[in-house]
């Protein structure tokens, strides 16, 4: 985002890092992830920008899945386990 100069979402950037850290705290997805980036930062570099963007979408794509596969599990988890009596 710094080096596309879009001041806007650089500034945006903490917040979306924070969004999505919980697909990187996630071992499986950890190795996919890095080569998703690696992969697209070469295709920008090199550059093939449509490349570029066809790989970022799939892994915004990918990631989306990731967050919601996750939270619905978290969801499920939370209530499965016992209440704590009120009282």
């Amino acid at each position: 985002m710094d080096s596309a100069g879009n001041r806007a979402r650089a500034h945006s950037r903490p917040e979306v890092s924070e969004k999505l850290r919980i697909t990187r705290s996630q071992a499986p997805r950890i190795d996919p992830i890095h080569a998703e980036h690696g992969a697209i930062l070469l295709a920008i570099a090199e550059p093939r920008c449509e490349e570029a963007q066809q790989l970022l979408r799939t892994h915004i794509e990918t990631s989306k899945a990731e967050v919601r596969k996750i939270t619905l599990h978290m969801l499920h988890s939370a209530r499965q386990r016992p209440q704590p009596v009120q009282g």
